[in-house]
């Protein structure tokens, strides 16, 4: 597109996903926003510049700037056509890992699902070690219930993004520090296990 990748985020993606308050770089109006995330020993800290930080982590945004994203995959039929077929080519699995389908950035789970399960599927031994993996030929969007989901972490902040779209619901959750993945499977567990039942009344 022959342009800066921060640039085409903040000025084309951003605006037509609704995301006013998303950012790579922190304008200076939005800075007294901005917070600070605590690191290991407790010292503020913010993200760090490095390789490909803007690809990669470098995204700052508020709890109701991801609430918009997560409505937006859930009904991307209110998006327009180019950035609806986007989000929705986010959804199709390309490759399995146990009951862990992995598509392009979320991970998607058969809902309901126990939370052991969801436990297991974002554990350090699939973080963190090799797994064999099945390649999906042809590539598949989901034809049952599912839950899509995506931890995030740098120094000082964490993340957990999960929604299910059959049912209408999602959460997002936003911590500055990085608190322990299972920490925020358990709490976000908790919270869809509600919405669902609530949801099916």
């Amino acid at each position: 597109m022959d342009a800066k990748f921060a640039d085409l985020i903040e000025t084309k993606l951003f605006p037509k996903l609704g995301l006013n308050s998303s950012y790579i770089r922190v304008p200076a109006a939005s800075m007294a926003s901005y917070a600070w995330g605590y690191n290991k020993a407790n010292q503020p800290v913010r993200v760090n510049p490095g390789v490909f930080d803007a690809e990669a982590y470098g995204v700052k945004s508020t709890a109701a700037d991801l609430l918009r994203f997560v409505e937006a995959n859930i009904q991307p039929q209110r998006l327009d056509p180019p950035i609806r077929r986007a989000v929705q080519d986010t959804h199709v699995g390309y490759f399995r890992i146990g009951e862990m389908v992995q598509g392009l950035g979320w991970e998607q789970y058969p809902y309901p699902i126990a939370l052991d399960r969801l436990l297991a599927g974002n554990s350090a031994t699939i973080i963190e070690q090799a797994n064999s993996a099945m390649q999906l030929k042809p590539p598949q969007a989901p034809s049952q219930p599912t839950l899509f989901n995506k931890t995030g972490s740098t120094n000082g902040f964490g993340a957990y993004v999960a929604f299910v779209p059959a049912r209408q619901i999602g959460v997002v959750m936003l911590a500055n520090k990085n608190l322990p993945i299972p920490a925020r499977i358990i709490a976000t567990h908790a919270v869809l296990e509600q919405l669902s039942s609530r949801a099916a009344q």
